[in-house]
């Protein structure tokens, strides 16, 4: 913003360009008016800030966060622009913050970098018309999946309640996994990821995936517990963290234990262990998964919101 103040530039209508260091304010700004929906965007500025501003920032940037630029009210210096939206685009396409007259410039900005991101997700209500407007020249979606249930533990004694619930005799509490687990993990996550998304994630990139699985558990960002022999019969990743604020992915327990009330103990279970780092803690998932929708009201899990997510 500040870089154009410097070049004494007008606009007339709204103009996308790759933020820097100087927008830094601004985008922590729109960020914050949905925090928990934002995470992802918050939890990427956290490791990688914007860069200092130059020429080239004005054009192509390797920058991935990108903002819409309006001019300032009348009285607001003038006319000179100010952050009014943002979004981010690297290998995947998310909104931050986009009015409706911002979709037009935005798609035009997504489709003249030639980017084919691997997914769009975020809140539906921006996801879906700027989804509309670059669909024609990105490839053929693999799954579109316009209303996913957006929730957040809003009753934390009810997660409490479920934590406190017998589980099977001889199934371990949850507790955080380490590196140690990889062997009894991988399995696990690799059966969750193929039910969530329809294919194996080691047919395209074994190694890739198995380094993620083990850099989550390394860091502390999965939670799992296990049967007597060692194998992982429940788990779930803190997929996202930012602050006091996380979102867990990946929840899973293993086929063979369904349907014995074991989900929700397990679940509740993990908020308890998650809380004191995350206190705020949010997910999603796909409005058509009711026993996983009737899972989280159980836990405490109230609604807050909806994303949309296209997958090429």
């Amino acid at each position: 913003m500040k870089f154009l103040a410097q070049r004494g530039e007008r606009i007339s209508g709204p103009t996308v360009r790759p933020l820097t260091v100087d927008d830094d304010a601004d985008l922590l700004s729109l960020i914050g008016r949905s925090p928990l929906a934002n995470l992802f965007p918050l939890e990427h500025y956290e490791r990688i800030g914007l860069p200092r501003p130059s020429f080239l920032t004005r054009m192509h940037s390797a920058s991935p966060f990108v903002g819409v630029f309006e001019p300032a009210e009348r009285g607001a210096e003038a006319g000179l622009p100010v952050l009014a939206g943002a979004f981010w685009l690297g290998a995947n396409l998310v909104p931050i913050h986009l009015e409706r007259q911002h979709f037009p410039r935005v798609a035009d900005y997504v489709l003249r970098t030639r980017k084919q991101p691997a997914s769009v997700f975020g809140p539906a209500d921006m996801v879906m018309p700027l989804w509309e407007r670059i669909r024609g020249s990105m490839p053929l979606p693999f799954d579109v999946r316009p209303d996913q249930p957006f929730m957040s533990l809003a009753d934390p004694e009810a997660a409490r309640r479920a934590a406190q619930r017998e589980t099977a005799r001889g199934l371990s509490p949850v507790r955080w996994a380490v590196a140690e687990d990889l062997d009894a993990l991988l399995p696990a996550s690799v059966s969750m990821f193929t039910e969530e998304v329809g294919y194996s994630p080691m047919e395209r990139n074994p190694q890739g995936y198995t380094e993620r699985v083990l850099d989550s558990a390394r860091t502390g960002r999965s939670v799992l517990a296990t049967d007597p022999e060692g194998n992982v019969i429940f788990k779930t990743d803190l997929g996202l963290t930012a602050g006091d604020m996380c979102q867990l992915q990946g929840v899973w327990l293993a086929p063979r234990l369904r349907g014995r009330g074991l989900s929700e103990a397990f679940l509740a279970q993990a908020c308890e262990l998650i809380a004191p780092r995350f206190p705020r803690i949010s997910l999603y998932v796909n409005d058509y998964n009711g026993p996983a929708r009737a899972l989280y009201r159980a836990v405490g899990f109230e609604r807050i919101g909806t994303f949309s997510t296209i997958l090429m």
